[in-house]
């Protein structure tokens, strides 16, 4: 090869290999990874059914606002056009005309209204509409305060989904190399003349199968991937990957102590309870249809048979309304509303008992995967050992083959349950914590 032929070689080896790192770096830069803290962080941000509960919380406060109106005057105009069908009307005094002559009469006359009035007692009707919608909107808060619980336990669970079957696909590729490993021993043992060929194609077989398992969690991986990035509204083409490390949760209560907290303080608990000072104040405001209605009134009438009328009246009224007799409605829409107030405290009831029970599912849950993650640790440690020695005894010729590649495919599959139960111990914590209203005020 001449000089000119290998400057040639190594400009398209350079250029090659110039490429190569380029790539590596715009990849590299393109691809970043999220803790756990970070997704909880962009779920509450992003999240859609938080936004929706937002806007119902933005509703109520305007019908709160809205409710301050009773309290306030009312200011009223209203304008006529009056046309006789019958001859000739007497145009009304307030024109300063002579009602007796014929020039005070007149088949059109034209009026003008100013009133000012204000509600001086409705027999708490106000009152209690105002308190309502108050009781309303803080129970619309409340429920924020639940959608939120419940998205931070969609993407905890998500993401230790996610991070359990990254470990899983790490273990899978290690379960491969010492697949590939024992064939290359046993390949050696067959060239030596001291294996058999059945041992070769057992150890192929074993890897192939080990590679068709690690290709399988690898998929499995990427579909909850793209499950996780879908709650935090990242494009599922985007190199996004999660970071941190599984390791097994580490948490003490008491069972007791835990449900006396959560039957005060978690949302659904303290929305029900707003949901029934609720009622009571719709109760109240039904209660107020058995009072009389006293309004005040400050009016100016004109009336005139010209279009902008001269003539004028100015008077001050007292109005009192009561209902002796308007049927049986009031009777009945009393007593539904106080069916409705025994109802949402038995639903409040309900809920504390469901409460109690989801909190010992949880904890029990929780139990017995923290037990399960110590048993797999062990299970972890015996098969080590087991192949190791057996390993060690088909190297020096003592060994079956069957006996390693059985023990190999224990400690391959201790390994991925350690790492599923820790996951699973992860997601149990996660629930307990949603559950028991952990750790949020």
């Amino acid at each position: 090869m001449t000089i000119l032929m290998k400057m040639k070689v190594l400009r398209i080896a350079f250029t090659i290999v110039f490429g190569f790192v380029v790539l590596a770096q715009l990849l590299a830069r393109d691809a970043y990874s999220f803790t756990i803290d970070e997704a909880v962080k962009r779920a509450l941000e992003v999240s859609f059914l938080i936004k929706e509960q937002k806007e119902v919380v933005k509703k109520s406060e305007f019908l709160y606002i809205s409710t301050i109106d009773p309290y306030l005057p009312h200011a009223d105009i209203g304008s006529s056009y009056i046309r006789s069908l019958n001859g000739r009307r007497s145009v009304s005094y307030l024109s300063g005309s002579d009602s007796t002559g014929t020039s005070g009469s007149s088949r059109d006359a034209y009026t003008f209204d100013v009133t000012i009035s204000y509600l001086l007692f409705d027999g708490g009707e106000r009152y209690a509409r105002r308190k309502g919608a108050f009781f309303l909107s803080e129970r619309e808060k409340e429920k924020l305060k639940g959608v939120r619980v419940d998205v931070i336990y969609l993407v905890k669970t998500a993401f230790f989904a996610v991070l359990g079957n990254k470990g899983i696909v790490d273990k899978k590729q290690e379960a491969l190399g010492v697949a590939e490993k024992i064939l290359a021993l046993t390949k050696g043992r067959y060239e030596a003349g001291v294996a058999k060929k059945s041992d070769v194609l057992q150890s192929e077989v074993r890897m192939t199968t080990a590679r068709i398992e690690y290709l399988d969690a690898l998929r499995e991986y990427e579909k909850t991937l793209a499950e996780l990035k879908s709650l935090l509204l990242y494009d599922p083409e985007d190199k996004q990957d999660v970071e941190g490390p599984l390791e097994e949760p580490g948490y003490e209560g008491d069972y007791r102590a835990l449900t006396e907290r959560a039957a005060l303080v978690r949302p659904d608990v303290t929305a029900q309870t707003q949901e029934v000072e609720r009622l009571n104040m719709a109760y109240k405001e039904r209660m107020s249809t058995w009072f009389p209605r006293i309004n005040a009134q400050l009016q100016q009438t004109r009336e005139d048979e010209r279009f902008f009328p001269e003539g004028k009246q100015e008077s001050f009224l007292i109005n009192f309304s009561f209902p002796l007799f308007d049927g049986v409605g009031r009777y009945y829409d009393l007593k539904g509303a106080s069916s409705d107030i025994a109802a949402a405290k038995y639903r409040l009831e309900e809920i504390k008992r469901n409460i109690r029970v989801e909190i010992i599912r949880a904890f029990k849950d929780y139990q017995k995967s923290v037990q399960d993650v110590t048993l797999y640790k062990q299970l972890v440690r015996e098969a080590t050992s087991n192949f190791d020695q057996a390993f060690g005894e088909y190297r020096v010729g003592k060994g079956d083959i069957l006996a390693l590649l059985q023990s190999e495919r224990d400690l391959a599959k201790a390994k991925e349950n350690l790492i599923g139960a820790i996951s699973a111990a992860s997601t149990s914590l996660a629930n307990l914590e949603r559950v028991a209203y952990i750790g949020r005020e």
